[in-house]
């Protein structure tokens, strides 16, 4: 990563939100085209969501507009938001948050990539939290911009980062946090191939996609499974050599409602 890269601290905010239906009610109010005041009001004043402090509701509101409403191209904004119009489909939607995260937060993917998916490729049972604690560590030696994070502020950070990869069905346990076994349904998989491509719409190549390897599935195993002969209405794949180009059949506004058509009911 560059060093001009934005770090934040937003994992902490997402991660401390008591209720994951919080940030997909804000997401699909915004999907459906209500506006900043509507939604704030709704957040804010009407407190509909049962949060403490006025001080919490706005935090919890900021850190969602920034970590999910924000997209590198108007293809991205379309297939993003035409999932959450949709009132169910929260395993999608959940893996969709997840993506939607990795995407708009360097810290969160810089972590997911560089620590979490090496220990989960490695095959680990468990994760430790100082892992993510010397990463941080060398990232705040090398990089200017976090050079004022204090030590607590890392700690809480790499702790943060554990409970949101919880939520996320990535982690299981307590005090020992564990892996889970991570797999993707077709449905999910196909929606999240057309996410990918709305990124960089000019790169067929889906494996040079930064995010694709968070998949957390090996290139034989994801090239299998896009060459299923179930799939081949939603794609064109094609291998030569090391290449998994994949070309798309539908257009991002109307994925999702060939999806819903193809894989109900199984993805309510």
């Amino acid at each position: 990563l560059t060093l001009d890269s934005m770090y934040t601290t937003n994992i902490n905010i997402i991660a401390s939100i008591p209720d994951i239906n919080l940030v997909l009610d804000v997401i699909s109010n915004y999907a459906i085209g209500e506006t900043k005041e509507h939604i704030r009001e709704r957040i804010l004043h009407q407190n509909v969501f049962g949060i403490r402090t006025g001080k919490s509701r706005s935090r919890f509101l900021d850190g969602i507009s920034s970590a999910f409403i924000s997209f590198k191209s108007d293809h991205h904004e379309s297939v993003f938001f035409s999932l959450f119009k949709h009132p169910d489909l929260l395993r999608i939607k959940q893996l969709a948050i997840f993506y939607q995260f990795l995407i708009n937060d360097t810290l969160f993917y810089d972590l997911s990539s560089d620590v979490f998916l090496k220990l989960y490729t490695a095959g680990r049972l468990s994760i430790e939290k100082n892992r993510f604690e010397s990463h941080l560590y060398a990232l705040r030696e090398r990089n200017p911009e976090i050079r004022q994070w204090s030590d607590s502020t890392i700690k809480t950070i790499a702790s943060k980062y554990l409970t949101l990869l919880k939520k996320f069905n990535y982690l299981k346990g307590s005090s020992k946090k564990e892996f889970c076994n991570i797999t993707h349904d077709d449905a999910s998989l196909v929606y999240i191939v057309y996410l990918l491509k709305s990124l960089r719409e000019s790169e067929q190549d889906i494996l040079k996609n930064q995010y694709t390897p968070l998949l957390m599935m090996s290139t034989k195993t994801l090239a299998e499974r896009l060459k299923k002969i179930s799939l081949t209405d939603f794609f064109t794949v094609t291998t030569l050599g090391y290449d998994l180009k994949v070309d798309l059949r539908y257009n991002y506004r109307e994925v999702l409602d060939v999806i819903i058509q193809r894989y109900q009911p199984e993805i309510q």
